[in-house]
């Protein structure tokens, strides 16, 4: 990486870190710095020497903390935006990010790089449907409804041609609809594939945020008998990572789509190590449910999403 965007990178970090709410008020500088999804930073590894055991959020407080606030809009019956950053009055750009719930959980993540970039974010993100052409098989009002979706959705990046940087990400296991002779992962890739090809020349850059690891529906009773026992939560209810962590089948169709300025921003050492996936990050609860990011994990990996953006911008389309 540059000097410069390493520079930008711990500005963000340290701007984040000093946020309310956001790390212990008595955590000394090297703790702040392990803070979240610092402590997985590849590039300035760090040790952890104080509060190592504490959990924040608790799994309790996790589920009743809402997604970071956003300005909704309804478009129209079938489309609904949430726009968060900058006014547009003062942003220097305007992006994009759809998709499923796991789209929107990246809200708190985006955020930081929009205030970074000076962005403003136009979210277009329902339960169930992502931006793809595969059916989901989650009962008969999705598989009519997510259809209809992503050809309004089309439609809207058609009429909004500012909006030249689009954000995907989508949940990796979402159930959908295999035709006969193909297999499931084959059929997520080309309807990803589809969709993306499809979309209007004036969307010249796809980001692909790779999928995150999930969690197993015990991982938060684990976590919260490790605080009552006073131990480290994150190893004591780590899970393999093969089992947590399939492949992203949005991944492979961006390698196919680089043509079509189709990129991959993965964040997965943040939650992994080679062999186990962790629940607890630099004393940050990772997943509010089996596999939604808490509002503050997400809001500690935007220095490192931010990373991930600069380093595309600077390769070019």
């Amino acid at each position: 990486m540059r000097r410069g965007s390493t520079v930008l990178v711990a500005a963000v970090a340290a701007a984040l870190l000093a946020a309310p709410g956001t790390a212990p008020a008595r955590a000394g500088s090297a703790d702040r710095q392990c803070f979240g999804a610092a402590a997985r930073d590849p590039l300035h590894p760090c040790r952890q020497r104080g509060q190592r055991l504490r959990v924040t959020p608790t799994p309790n407080q996790a589920q009743i903390t809402p997604n970071l606030a956003c300005t909704g809009t309804e478009v129209d019956e079938t489309l609904e935006q949430c726009a968060f950053g900058l006014p547009a009055s003062e942003a220097a750009a305007t992006v994009a990010v759809i998709g499923d719930s796991h789209a929107a959980h990246w809200r708190a993540a985006l955020a930081v790089v929009a205030r970074a970039k000076r962005w403003r974010v136009l979210e277009i993100a329902t339960p169930h449907c992502p931006l793809s052409t595969a059916i989901p098989d989650s009962g008969p009002q999705v598989a009519a409804f997510c259809p209809a979706w992503n050809q309004r959705v089309t439609a809207w990046l058609g009429e909004h041609p500012e909006l030249q940087t689009v954000f995907l990400s989508s949940h990796a296991r979402a159930p959908i609809v295999v035709p006969a002779g193909r297999t499931e992962f084959d059929a997520r890739v080309e309807g990803y594939e589809r969709a993306w090809r499809s979309l209007p020349v004036s969307v010249e850059r796809l980001i692909v945020i790779r999928d995150n690891p999930t969690d197993r529906i015990g991982t938060h009773a684990c976590v919260r008998r490790a605080i009552a026992a006073r131990k480290p939560a994150g190893r004591t209810c780590a899970v393999l990572r093969k089992s947590v962590l399939p492949p992203d089948a949005a991944v492979e169709a961006a390698k196919s789509l680089r043509a079509r300025g189709a990129r991959v921003i993965d964040l997965t050492h943040h939650f992994c190590g080679r062999r186990f996936c962790l629940p607890v990050v630099g004393r940050v609860l990772v997943h509010k449910d089996v596999d939604h990011l808490t509002q503050l994990f997400a809001r500690t990996l935007g220095p490192y999403l931010l990373r991930g953006v600069e380093r595309l911008l600077r390769a070019g389309p």
